[in-house]
C-alpha cells in the first residue's frame, strides 16, 4: 500500500483536469495523505485557472496549513475545443504521448519542487496533440527498476512499439505488461485520447 494517486475532473468551462501524483513513503500514512491531496485537488481545481497556479496553491496549503508529507504531482488542463493541453509538474516524471503509429515520446515538462515543500516555482507548459494521439500519465513504479538510472528507465518506455491505432484501454494493458515484474512499487497509470479540436 502506498501513496500513488490520480484524479480526473470535468470543469464548468468545458475543460478537463487530469492529475497524477505520488506521496513520499509507504503504508497507511502515505495512503491517508494520498486521499488528502485528492480532496485538496478537487476543491482547488475550480478556483485556479491554470496548472501552475493550482500547484502553487496546493503547495501552500500542504506545507503551511496542513503539513502534509511531500507529494509529486503532474497536472494537465485539457481543452478539447482547441485541442490544447496545459501542464505543470511538481517533481513528477514527464507525461508520455503515444502516436498513432504506436511509438512513444516524452513531453518536456520542467518539474518544480514536490508539493508540501513550500518552495513553489512551477512553470506552465502548453502543447497541442492531434487526434489519434494518446496522453499517458504515470507514477515511477511503472518504469523504475532497482539499481537502474531513471533516465535509462524512461528510455525503455520510449523504446516501446505499441499497436498502431490502439485505444486507451488497450494501450494501458500493453504498457502495464512491460512494467517491472514482480512490481517493486505501486503503479498509477492514466490514459486520455486526444480528439479533433471542437469535439466534446
Amino acid at each position: 500500500m502506498g501513496g500513488d494517486w490520480y484524479e480526473t475532473i470535468a470543469l464548468p468551462d468545458g475543460r478537463t483536469l487530469l492529475a497524477i501524483g505520488d506521496v513520499m513513503g509507504h503504508g497507511l500514512e502515505a495512503a491517508a495523505e494520498m486521499s488528502h491531496y485528492q480532496a485538496m485537488l478537487r476543491a482547488m481545481a475550480r478556483m485556479e485557472p491554470s496548472a501552475d497556479l493550482l500547484l502553487r496553491r496546493m503547495d501552500d496549503l500542504a506545507c503551511r496549513v496542513h503539513e502534509y508529507r511531500p507529494s509529486t504531482c503532474l497536472v494537465a488542463y485539457v481543452d478539447p475545443v482547441r485541442g490544447r493541453y496545459s501542464f505543470a509538474s511538481a517533481g513528477h516524471l514527464p507525461p508520455a504521448v503515444v502516436r498513432p503509429d504506436g511509438t512513444v515520446e516524452l513531453l518536456p515538462i520542467e518539474p518544480g519542487p514536490p508539493l508540501g515543500t513550500g518552495l513553489g516555482g512551477y512553470l506552465p507548459a502548453d502543447t497541442e496533440l492531434p487526434a489519434g494521439h494518446t496522453l499517458l500519465l504515470f507514477t515511477d513504479g511503472l518504469v523504475e527498476r532497482r539499481g537502474e538510472d531513471i533516465d535509462e528507465s524512461l528510455r525503455r518506455l520510449t523504446a516501446l512499439r505499441l499497436s498502431p491505432g490502439a485505444g486507451p484501454a488497450e494501450l494501458l494493458d500493453a504498457v502495464l505488461a512491460e512494467a517491472p515484474s514482480p512490481a517493486e512499487d505501486d503503479i498509477a497509470l492514466l490514459a486520455a485520447a486526444a480528439v479533433a479540436p471542437g469535439t466534446v
